[in-house]
C-alpha cells in the first residue's frame, strides 16, 4: 500500500508524444483512442503513462508486456488484447505503465506482489470508466490477491 502513496506524491513529467507502431488493421488508431480514454478518465494515470512510456508496439502473444531499453519504456500490446476493445487497451496501457514505473525506479518485489499492485492500479482506473465492460473489473479482481 505504501507504494501507492509514494506513487501519487511523485511529480510526473511528460516526456512527449508516445510513438505507436503501425500494425494490423488500424491498431495504431485503437491505441490512440485508448490513450484518449485514459486522459479523459484519469489525468494522473495518463501523466504516469506519458512519463514512463515512449513507444507502444504489438506482438503475437496471449498477454501484453513491457520493457525498459536504456531510458526508453516500451509497452507491447498482445494481438489478443487488441481484439478486446478500446477500454481493454486503456486498461492494458495503465497496467503496463505501472510495471514500467516500478522498473524505472528499481522497485524490488516479488512478481506476484508487483502484479497485485498493477491490477489494483488498473482496478482504480476501471472504476472511473464510464460504462466499462463488466468482465474488465472481474478480470482485475480475479488477479488481486
Amino acid at each position: 500500500m505504501r507504494w501507492f502513496l509514494l506513487l501519487f506524491l511523485i511529480p510526473f513529467t511528460s516526456s512527449g508524444q508516445i510513438r505507436i507502431d503501425k500494425a494490423g488493421d488500424g491498431w495504431d488508431l485503437k491505441i490512440d483512442s485508448a490513450l484518449t480514454v485514459i486522459k479523459q478518465t484519469d489525468l494522473q494515470k495518463s501523466q504516469l503513462l506519458d512519463s514512463v512510456c515512449q513507444e507502444v508496439s504489438f506482438w503475437v502473444s496471449d498477454f501484453s508486456s513491457n520493457e525498459l531499453v536504456g531510458k526508453e519504456g516500451r509497452i507491447y500490446v498482445s494481438t489478443k488484447d487488441v481484439k478486446l476493445g478500446i477500454n481493454n487497451l486503456a486498461c492494458v496501457l495503465v497496467h503496463e505503465s505501472l510495471h514500467l514505473y516500478f522498473l524505472r525506479k528499481g522497485v524490488q518485489m516479488t512478481p506476484a506482489e508487483e502484479e497485485n499492485y498493477c491490477y489494483r492500479y488498473e482496478l482504480e482506473f476501471i472504476e472511473k470508466l464510464t460504462n466499462p465492460e463488466p468482465w474488465l473489473k472481474e478480470n482485475a479482481l480475479k488477479h488481486i490477491q
